[in-house]
């Protein structure tokens, strides 16, 4: 060793570590003339070769006790029953020069026991690259157990120095590895090479109660890594099951403390955002080496239910909610609905994490949760529908029944991104409910009110404006004395209003602005070219034969944009499509708009899909496409171009089903009647239009408003007169589908009306607030303390035991979301795991509540530990 080497380790002690005296023995007295040459700053050497340790003792303690000072013994350390110096030495620090003694130094450790075994490990220490890695792991107080687990961290290349993160390094290394449960990771051989093998079992069996050999805590045998990590997973899989199968009674580990232990190593693992895709790989070929897989088959819904650990239970879980949704009363329905909420918070379909599994289970269940909302409609409407009139049930449609159309929507958006047979069952029970069931019983009470109330020869309805009233009623007021200084109007074409339900949801989600959904009673036919132009401002409409299906506004041709902003000129309006107004810069929209009052937008997403044989299956992901689009628009508009209200509508809405329709939903024309305007799969306008059976026939004079007396024909119900050109979406019939037209009203807020409109998450808490905790796996109650509302949000709180800063428990993750008024329908339970048994009953530790979005903690309740038992499995 240099001098260098020997001033850097002394003026550590000194300068570091802040010690005034410091303790030097050199037995063989190899540095005593080196003592005099030592550049130590204001340091007092003092070589205690020929000084009196009683007269040292009192000029450090009585005539200097300021300076510092270096006493240099030539000798080995006197015992203690012998050491004059003994009690200035227990305060002090001593140095020691040797090879061992200097990585000790080097190291900052204070227990002098520790020298001793370092030279145990003198191997590992003969390398400068893993001393230094070591060195960042040490801490002071470690003792020979801490400074292992450390080297063996360093080996493993962990991300930190306890046995958590070193079995999960251990596992990567495995993975990476492609080795199975057959072999073992390399670093398992340079452990036992360092003489760290045996520390490594001798920690398993202290803190999991691992059943090492007598070879392999003493170092002699490696332990066998594909069997830990088989105990590991089967110990979770029992304590999910609450139960030990004959097949798991050897491999579950029960030694005391043991499975709330295992339970918190697995929670840290699956959360891992380094390891969890590790837990996964491991997970699978646990599962496969046990036939996990045929196992599962035995257990029920609710046991499957509480099954974490294996993927095929995931799985399996599914396969048996498909078959029982179906035909499940409306308690059994909310309780599988439950299931899934809460499988959504585990972690195989967890939204922390993003990946294809992920993604792929969180799809799977909002189907799923689709499918019971379906089919719990279906529950509440068991006979069928009897409304006495059109009027109710229009009413109906826009306050309840529209949620079978969202509920279908949703189920195939959602089994459309998955391809995936698992769900095949299902989607023939679904496309029964909704097909044949649902839409059947609705065109049955439907059609037979139109015809009874013979309402196409009066197209109206109390209290509902006709869509060709849409801007007298709607916009013309806004731009009057007292309205808005200017409106904008997007109309999306084939927007229907069970997706403005959704529309209006996502935009009051935000604190700019409050939308409050309408709707009025569209033309028919539903299509295209007279929805838009009944949407215009107009004195008049009406069809000319020379011009085919074209409607004339006020005498102008209205077929395509720039007809339309002819028509809105005169009016101080301009007309843009959606794509140019994404494209506009906040001050190139304020010129363009500067002298314009109103502005009418045309967004085409949904009929752009759908209307077409080659895309329409697709209709349902363009729906979800329109709403996202549509929220930005009016964020867009509102915030940019001085523009307070928007209003959101559409020309019709549209049928859509995902099975190919039968030649039973074929009305059939014998030959195409002359005098023929369009001729279309849904509808026929023309003039002078024969009669016809099996068709509800009128004339758009009633139903629209036009000044000509133009005849339609269209089939009754949901029926197609062909299935040319796509089969499964269609518009311009008389459906509530197609003609509950929405009239989203969007306004802009400032400042107090703004503020009140901040939304913040549900607040969660306890029900105790103090507790005690006797068992290493304990369960505890939460209560939601309110009720999820359009202001008050949903939140995911992460739930865990800590000593301080430090985590001692499983960290469960679960979601409150219930907009129940029962405070009974807002509680939930959570079961903690405790890593180990070393607890004083006598210390607070604290139940601690964080948001898992945000991580930021909520509350904190006292709680004290007193595991009285702590070897009992269940």
């Amino acid at each position: 060793m240099n001098i260098d080497q020997l001033v850097d380790g002394l003026n550590n002690a000194f300068v570091e570590e802040n010690h005034r005296i410091v303790f030097w023995y050199d037995a063989a007295g190899d540095f005593a003339a080196e003592i005099p040459k030592l550049p130590l700053d204001e340091v007092n050497t003092i070589n205690m070769a020929d000084r009196s340790a009683l007269a040292v003792k009192m000029q450090l303690e009585m005539e200097d006790t300021k300076s510092k000072f270096l006493l240099y013994f030539p000798f080995a350390e006197p015992e203690i029953e012998k050491d004059w110096l003994l009690d200035i030495k227990l305060y002090s620090r001593c140095f020691y020069a040797d090879r061992m003694s200097i990585i000790f130094n080097e190291l900052g450790l204070q227990q002098q026991s520790v020298r001793a075994h370092l030279a145990k490990r003198e191997r590992f220490l003969g390398n400068k690259s893993r001393l230094a890695t070591l060195k960042s792991w040490v801490q002071p107080e470690f003792d020979e157990v801490a400074l292992d687990l450390a080297m063996i961290a360093t080996i493993t290349k962990a991300d930190s120095c306890d046995l958590q993160h070193i079995l999960f390094a251990l596992a990567e290394e495995q993975v990476q590895g492609d080795l199975g449960l057959e072999a073992n990771p390399p670093s398992l051989e340079a452990l036992a090479k360092y003489q760290l093998a045996g520390p490594l079992a001798r920690a398993l069996q202290q803190a999991l109660g691992y059943p090492a050999t007598a070879a392999e805590l003493n170092g002699e045998a490696t332990l066998h890594f594909g069997h830990l990590l088989i105990r590991l997973l089967v110990t979770g899989y029992c304590e999910g099951a609450s139960t030990i199968p004959s097949w798991a009674a050897d491999q579950v580990l029960t030694a005391g403390g043991a499975r709330a232990t295992c339970q918190a190593l697995l929670s840290r693992w699956r959360d891992s955002s380094r390891y969890y895709q590790t837990f996964d790989v491991v997970s699978d070929w646990v599962a496969t080496a046990h036939n996990i897989e045929a196992k599962l088959e035995e257990l029920t819904l609710l046991e499957l239910a509480q099954i974490e650990m294996f993927k095929v239970a995931e799985r399996r879980l599914v396969i048996e909610l498909v078959q029982v949704i179906p035909s499940a009363e409306r308690k059994q329905l909310d309780e599988y609905e439950q299931i899934i909420r809460s499988r959504l918070d585990k972690h195989w379909a967890t939204r922390h994490k993003d990946d294809e599994t992920r993604r792929f289970y969180r799809s799977v269940y909002a189907a799923l949760v689709a499918a019971i909302q379906l089919f719990d409609l279906r529950r509440v409407h068991t006979d069928g529908f009897h409304f006495e009139s059109v009027a109710a049930l229009y009413s109906a449609y826009e306050t309840d029944l529209y949620q079978f159309d969202t509920a279908y929507r949703h189920y195939v958006a959602a089994t459309q991104s998955v391809h995936l047979n698992i769900l095949k069952p299902l989607d023939e029970a679904v496309e029964q409910c909704y097909a044949q069931w649902y839409i059947d019983n609705l065109a049955k009470n439907w059609g037979d009110k139109i015809e009874a109330e013979q309402r196409l020869s009066a197209w109206y309805l109390p209290e509902v404006t006709n869509q060709q009233a849409f801007f007298a009623t709607h916009v013309q007021p806004l731009l009057e004395k007292g309205g808005a200084r200017r409106v904008g109007v997007i109309i999306s074409d084939a927007f229907r209003y069970e997706a403005a339900v959704e529309l209006q949801d996502r935009i009051n989600e935000k604190r700019y602005s409050e939308a409050t959904l309408g709707s009025q009673l569209g033309v028919v036919p539903s299509y295209t070219t007279l929805g838009m132009a009944a949407l215009l401002p107009h004195d008049s409409l009406e069809y000319r034969e020379a011009n085919g299906d074209d409607v004339f506004v006020d005498g102008q041709s209205s077929k395509g944009r720039a007809a339309r902003e002819k028509i809105l000129a005169a009016h101080g309006g301009l007309a843009i499509t959606a794509d140019q107004l994404k494209g506009w810069s906040r001050e190139a929209g304020r010129e363009a708009l500067k002298d314009q009052q109103l502005v009418y937008v045309y967004h085409n997403v949904v009929d752009a899909r759908g209307d077409s044989a080659s895309t329409e299956s697709g209709t349902f992901n363009a729906v979800e496409d329109a709403i996202e689009e549509l929220t930005e628009l009016t964020r867009k508009i509102l915030l940019n171009f001085n523009i307070s209200t928007v209003l959101v509508t559409a020309d019709h809405g549209f049928l859509f089903q995902q099975s190919a329709p039968d030649e039973v939903t074929r009305t059939s024309i014998a030959e195409k009647p002359d005098n023929t305007l369009k001729y279309k799969k849904r509808y026929v306008i023309g003039s002078n239009l024969p009669a016809a059976e099996d068709v509800w026939a009128g004339s758009t004079q009633q139903t629209a408003g036009t000044m000509s007396a133009t005849d339609f024909w269209i089939p009754k119900g949901a029926n197609r007169f062909h299935f040319v050109g796509g089969a499964r979406f269609m518009h311009g019939g008389i459906m509530p589908q197609e003609i509950v037209v929405p009239v989203l009203t969007v306004k802009a807020l400032r400042g107090e009306k703004a503020e009140k409109r901040t939304r913040r998450k549900v607040g969660v808490m306890s029900t105790k607030s103090s507790m005690k905790m006797t068992n290493n796996i304990q369960k505890f109650e939460l209560m939601q303390t309110e009720a999820v509302s359009e202001l008050v949000l949903p939140i995911s709180v992460a739930v865990a035991i800590f000593d301080g800063d430090k985590l001692v428990s499983s960290e469960e993750v679960v979601s409150f979301d219930s907009a129940s008024d029962s405070v009974a329908e807002r509680m939930k339970s959570i079961r903690l795991s405790l890593e180990g048994t070393n607890f004083d009953r006598k210390k607070d530790y604290f139940l601690v509540l964080k948001d898992k979005d945000l991580n930021t903690e909520i509350e904190r309740y006292k709680m004290t530990i007193d595991l009285a038992i702590t070897d009992d499995f269940f």
